[in-house]
């Protein structure tokens, strides 16, 4: 992992709505974690999709990526065109970065995205040197002993000044990747470090501050470490109480369920990734890589949030969801497949994963308006029928928007739904949402 696959870090739109929703989240989640099916991605027999509107798993919290170091200042255009459902791909969720002196250079594009009801939230990638073992701010190193509360006092303050300049976030990271040692901007904690730092130091920081921000922890680099971090700080009954979300980064492991966040209550978001292909990629091969990690930990960890690493990228590779010329890629458009329609606050539901071969189904309702979003990916190289059955849904037709190697989150004609029963014809190496309203 190089630098630009670094690193990480939102806020809810609604605080009090993330509240309610993990509250009453938790106690379904544990109830619905043993009943899971197991997806067969091998499977070659064409099963009818069954969504369970019932069967309910994690409460959306949203989408997003990184403006870190790339995208310190958007256009409005810009702005609309990651942020806007509307006049973009809609993302919810925007992470920036703090700086070694606390502060952040992505104030303005902060400010745009929180004028489209994006939640905003950061996190800090080092200490400055003078607070750390190695004098630098780079190549690992730790807090100085006795430097803990100096480090959590300005970052609290960051927050404060954040929600002084308009942008409250909805939440902040401890640390990014704590146990990462690299030649850029990296701090190591140990698992026992990381959870002592949140109790004793940044909880009560922000509490002083006025602040009653949640803190996101512990946004490891890989599933593989998260446990051991996720563990420490769930042991601790003061540290579990300053924490509401559990992240991870999502390099050089396969995603996976998390069980005592759910008993704990905690959400779990996927922080960062981004499609390591090295060959240069802005088409509809990168964009299904992408889909298939989103759909994976949506699925397969359960996880609430789920961020790409760059909205604009510094090197011509794919760590963004935009090229160099500053035009969306298909994996950003495909990203848009969920970000768009699936808003925070909606709640996936039970759906059959992998319905035949090359096929990924996921399935979302939101619980005020009653509408439900179906995201269907076609990897195959040929055009694939999907039927798709929904007991007890009042919902009379359904729109696809597509994204392929042809189109970028084209509409289509509506399709009927007819006792609760539809068809609809998946285009080959595709992604597709289907919206419908009751």
């Amino acid at each position: 992992m190089y630098f630009t696959s670094s690193t990480c870090c939102l806020r809810f739109n609604r605080l009090t709505l993330f509240a309610a929703a993990v509250s009453a989240l938790a106690t379904a989640c544990v109830q619905n974690a043993g009943q899971r099916p197991t997806p067969d991605s091998a499977s070659a027999e064409n099963l009818p999709v069954q969504i369970d509107l019932a069967t309910q798993h994690q409460v959306i919290a949203g989408f997003g990526a990184s403006s870190a170091w790339t995208a310190g200042s958007l256009t409005d255009a810009e702005a609309d065109q990651f942020f806007s459902p509307d006049k973009g791909i809609g993302l919810s969720l925007l992470r920036v970065r703090i700086t070694p002196n606390a502060t952040t250079d992505e104030l303005a594009t902060a400010k745009k995205a929180a004028a489209r009801g994006v939640a905003v939230w950061a996190a800090p990638w080092s200490p400055s040197a003078d607070l750390k073992d190695n004098n630098d701010t780079i190549n690992g190193g730790s807090l100085i002993p006795g430097m803990e509360q100096t480090w959590a006092d300005r970052l609290a303050g960051f927050a404060k000044g954040m929600a002084d300049a308009g942008v409250p976030l909805a939440a902040l990271s401890a640390q990014n990747e704590p146990g990462f040692k690299a030649n850029w901007e990296t701090c190591i904690y140990t698992a026992d470090q990381l959870a002592a730092f949140i109790r004793d130091n940044l909880g009560p920081a922000l509490v002083a501050q006025g602040l009653s921000i949640p803190i996101l922890a512990p946004e490891t680099q890989n599933w593989n470490s998260f446990p051991k971090y996720a563990d420490a700080i769930l042991a601790d009954p003061a540290s579990a109480g300053y924490v509401a979300i559990l992240a991870s980064h999502d390099y050089g492991s396969a995603p996976s369920l998390y069980v005592p966040a759910q008993t704990a209550g905690k959400q779990v978001w996927e922080t960062e990734v981004y499609d390591a292909t090295k060959a240069v990629d802005p088409g509809i091969d990168s964009g299904l890589r992408v889909a298939q990690k989103i759909h994976d930990h949506l699925v397969n960890a359960e996880v609430s949030a789920w961020h790409y690493w760059w909205l604009k990228p510094r090197f011509d590779d794919n760590s963004a969801l935009t090229g160099l010329d500053g035009q969306l890629t298909r994996r950003g458009y495909v990203l848009g497949n969920w970000s768009r329609f699936v808003r925070p606050g909606f709640v996936r539901v039970e759906a059959t994963p992998n319905p035949q071969f090359n096929v990924a189904v996921t399935a979302f309702a939101d619980p005020v308006s009653g509408r439900l979003v179906i995201v269907a990916i076609n990897r195959d190289t040929v055009d694939l029928e999907q039927v798709f059955s929904i007991p007890g849904t009042v919902v009379a037709a359904v729109t696809p928007w597509i994204t392929s190697a042809d189109l970028a989150l084209a509409a289509a004609a509506p399709v009927p739904v007819s006792d609760s029963t539809f068809t609809v014809t998946l285009p080959k190496r595709s992604v597709t949402t289907l919206v419908g309203d009751p």
